[in-house]
């Protein structure tokens, strides 16, 4: 799904509809995971906290993707089309099984090819300041206009939400993409010591925040007393702010104190009144999208060429959205959500607070580095 204005933004900077189709189907399939775990967990008998099992294969697929892929094949429209089929028919896959274990398999699978899509986008994305500015946009306006629809679907069971996905996921196929490159050669790579202290700390941003926002429904739910629908306008509100900071990314220097903002905000979403859960979380939209850009900027800027660390970028953010899950169950079972928070926010910014050191540091670049001035 995307919206008018997304197509619109779109069609000005002549971006290819497939790559507009596959950022939107990809954001939808995460923005599903909090509406599912319910679900899920209802019709195979298990606990809330274990669905973070699916997450975890489907996120964890999607990283191994992103790390492997650009060192084995080069970026091309036909793998983004091949992708997008996989991604199509492993949604509509989904809402067939009857045991937890297939759908864990088969999450896992939806995993690679999603994780195929973004290398893909991102790739491309990277080589111009505008483009990445362009598909950072695309993702919160697709969970804006997404979210309520996926709270509404998932009352009537996971596999309604699965065929949502799949119908999600046909712009994607339907138009093609001329997608250019090279594949990664082993050792052409910056030895930036700076762009390794980013990747962890992109890593962590993701690590910490899906381990609370995947769960941001049960604590509406459990904490503030919302109902699904009125939890869905939070993440409607987040979306927003997301959009918001996405366009306006281009306009500051200073990403990583955007991000460290992200940590008061996750706590706010579990304390206090019913409305500190939609500032919360409308704030932690608006500055995530007001930083990310920022921060793969910085790597690009580091890199012997722009899209060198796209890969490596999405899959440790990846790797982070794997990991994160289990920290966030293991809390939701324990029935401990503000403690979840507070580790949350505290690791949030102390992410934010690392790319400020390095931004505050320089380049760090070594002296045989070839952008080395």
């Amino acid at each position: 799904m995307q919206g008018p204005t997304r197509i619109a933004y779109a069609s000005s900077r002549h971006a290819p509809i497939a790559l507009v189709g596959a950022t939107a189907a990809v954001a939808l399939m995460y923005a599903a995971t909090p509406w599912l775990i319910t679900p899920i967990a209802e019709r195979y008998g298990v606990s809330e906290g274990a669905v973070g099992a699916v997450s975890v294969a489907q996120v964890g697929a999607f990283a191994a993707a992103n790390f492997v892929l650009p060192r084995l094949l080069a970026p091309s429209g036909r793998i983004l089309r091949m992708s997008a089929i996989a991604l199509l028919l492993l949604n509509l896959l989904s809402a067939i099984p009857s045991i937890f274990g297939v759908l864990v398999g088969i999450r896992l699978l939806a995993g690679v090819a999603a994780g195929a899509m973004t290398w893909l986008t991102w790739t491309d994305a990277m080589k111009e300041r505008t483009s990445m500015a362009a598909v950072a946009s695309t993702g919160p306006i697709s969970v804006l206009v997404g979210a309520p629809l996926l709270a509404l679907l998932s009352s009537e069971g996971d596999r309604a939400v699965y065929v949502f996905l799949a119908v999600a996921t046909i712009p994607a196929v339907v138009f093609g993409a001329n997608v250019t490159g090279e594949r990664r050669a082993r050792g052409l790579v910056s030895r930036s010591r700076s762009n390794r202290v980013l990747l962890a700390a992109l890593a962590g941003i993701t690590f910490f925040g899906s381990a609370l926002f995947l769960n941001e429904a049960i604590i509406a739910r459990d904490i503030h007393g919302l109902s699904e629908f009125s939890a869905s306008i939070a993440f409607s509100l987040n979306a927003a702010g997301g959009l918001l900071g996405a366009r306006l990314a281009s306009k500051h220097k200073r990403p990583g104190w955007w991000l460290a903002s992200i940590g008061p905000a996750a706590i706010m979403t579990a304390y206090g009144p019913p409305a500190f859960f939609f500032i919360g979380l409308t704030w932690w939209g608006f500055a995530f999208w007001m930083g990310i850009p920022g921060v793969l900027q910085m790597l690009s800027d580091r890199s012997l060429t722009p899209s060198e660390r796209a890969g490596d970028a999405q899959g440790l953010m990846a790797v982070g959205r794997a990991v994160g899950p289990i920290l966030g169950g293991a809390f939701v079972d324990l029935g401990s959500l503000t403690a979840l928070a507070v580790i949350s926010g505290v690791g949030l910014a102390g992410s934010g607070a690392t790319v400020i050191g390095v931004q505050e540091g320089g380049e760090m670049l070594p002296p045989t580095d070839p952008r080395t001035v």
